[in-house]
């Protein structure tokens, strides 16, 4: 719309874990978490990109995946917990054709554990099989993975690095 009216809204992070009694959730303008009741958000995977953070005096890293829908929303979750790892795996399957297509993700709570979350993706309603387990090569599937949304939004892939 041109001429004035309301600044455009910024980006809603969501942040994808049980601790607040929910599977993802936001924070408020008191910063106090709001758990999100909807059971899927679907839309096109923009960017993944993992940020690097310090937390009780150690260095992990957060997987960021920004998906546009109704609006941008940037999911956040630990790079190395299940939910990334289900989101991490699904996106390495799929071609970067596949990727310009919307996609539904899905999280799901262990019903064995009370700390884990999992991700499901679906797209056109049928789930995007990717298993892993504990000889996955997360550093090649985070390298496909972030490539395959690279190319599918017309960007450069990553080059790959020397071992």
């Amino acid at each position: 719309m041109l001429g004035f009216g309301d600044a455009p809204k910024g980006h809603v992070w969501l942040f994808c874990n049980r601790k607040h009694g929910g599977v993802w959730y936001t924070l408020n303008e008191q910063s106090q978490s709001v758990n999100i009741e909807h059971q899927a958000l679907t839309g096109y995977i923009r960017r993944l990109e993992f940020k690097e953070t310090i937390r009780r005096n150690e260095k992990s890293f957060k997987l960021h995946c920004t998906i546009e829908a109704d609006r941008v929303y940037v999911l956040e979750s630990s790079s190395k917990v299940h939910f990334s790892k289900g989101l991490l795996s699904a996106i390495a399957l799929m071609t970067p054709d596949a990727l310009r297509q919307p996609i539904t993700i899905v999280p799901q709570a262990s019903t064995e554990n009370g700390e884990v979350l999992f991700c499901n993706i679906y797209q056109e309603n049928q789930q995007v099989f990717a298993p892993y387990d504990d000889a996955t090569d997360w550093k090649r599937v985070s390298k496909t993975a972030t490539n395959n949304v690279k190319i599918a939004n017309d960007e450069a892939p990553a080059m790959p690095t020397a071992a």
